[in-house]
């Protein structure tokens, strides 16, 4: 088992207060490092070895750990004879399962296995590589499954998944924060300050005051306009009930003023003789007299047989000259 733990971002700490904090979970610190001052613009960090294995499990229970509310990010160290350097240092959630010799996996027993050490977000199976991707809420539980390797089933490895994305996941302190300064302030900035904030309360309390009377304001609007409403809408009912009115009394007025069809054609029948007799009136008013009449009948009677003879005579005289 593992009494070794990895605590970053103690820049802003002494070794006694660090000591005193983790103390106090347990058993007694047997050893204690740290490394300060780096060069690179990583954080501090400790590595703190305890005399048995239940302070550093009950330390990483009572996560997340902080001082005079500063973060520390806590870890528990790997021994190096179960796994490689990199996997030792890195927190990730997520690991690989494989079978090395006939790369067949009983995925119900497993998914029990496994679930005895914490929450499992994602299992699945990656049909490629012949293996399982089984995700944890926690990056301790798959420290743990580490530490219990002799427990696995016969031929069954596991390997961290170690990738970029799984790794910016997590929430830890990876650079040095320094403390925060409070600016220094001349009297008169202070009294400059003080009348700006004076200023802003007094715009403040004026914009109130007129969201209250614009508010006012829309409730009086808003009980005109359902007044007008109503009274509107009286309106246009009676408006529409006289228009009903109307209508009716021209229907039955158009009722009364037609007739059967049968009466109007003996009357167009009747107009029609009426008009034929009143032109022939017109006609015969029309006519000269009858004397004239009769003087024009005689004279055509007494040029009609003078041009018979004429023709006859025409015509016979020809034939006499031709016998002759």
């Amino acid at each position: 088992m593992s009494t070794e733990i990895f605590v970053d971002g103690i820049c802003e700490f002494d070794d006694k207060s660090i000591q005193s904090y983790f103390s106090r979970f347990g058993s007694r610190i047997v050893h204690y490092e740290c490394q300060r001052h780096r060069p690179t613009n990583a954080c501090c960090f400790a590595v703190i070895t305890f005399a048995s294995h239940h302070t550093v499990n009950a330390i990483l229970r009572k996560r997340p750990h902080s001082i005079n509310s500063y973060p520390l990010f806590v870890k528990r160290l790997l021994p190096l004879t179960i796994c490689s350097f990199s996997e030792r240092l890195l927190p990730v959630t997520s690991l690989f399962v494989q079978n090395r010799i006939t790369k067949e996996l009983e995925e119900g027993n497993l998914k029990k296995y496994f679930e005895t050490f914490g929450e499992i977000l994602r299992f699945e199976r990656d049909s490629k590589q012949n293996r399982l991707i089984i995700e944890f809420k926690d990056y301790d539980s798959i420290d743990r499954i580490f530490l219990n390797k002799d427990q696995l089933p016969q031929f069954i490895e596991v390997h961290k998944n170690l990738s970029p994305r799984l790794q910016n996941q997590i929430r830890y302190h990876g650079t040095c924060r320094p403390k925060e300064q409070q600016p220094k302030f001349n009297n008169k900035e202070k009294e400059h300050y003080q009348d700006l904030l004076q200023k802003t309360i007094g715009e403040l309390a004026k914009c109130k005051a007129q969201l209250r009377n614009t508010e006012r304001d829309y409730l009086i609007l808003q009980m005109k306009y359902t007044t007008m409403k109503k009274k509107y809408d009286r309106i246009n009912q009676r408006l529409t009930n006289e228009n009903e009115c109307h209508t009716r009394e021209e229907d039955q007025q158009s009722r009364k003023s037609t007739t059967h069809p049968k009466y109007v054609l003996s009357k167009r029948l009747n107009n029609s003789s009426i008009h034929k007799h009143q032109e022939s009136s017109t006609t015969q008013s029309n006519t000269p007299d009858d004397s004239i009449f009769k003087q024009v009948q005689s004279l055509s009677a007494m040029i009609r047989p003078c041009e018979q003879k004429y023709r006859s005579t025409y015509r016979y005289e020809p034939v006499r000259n031709d016998q002759q």
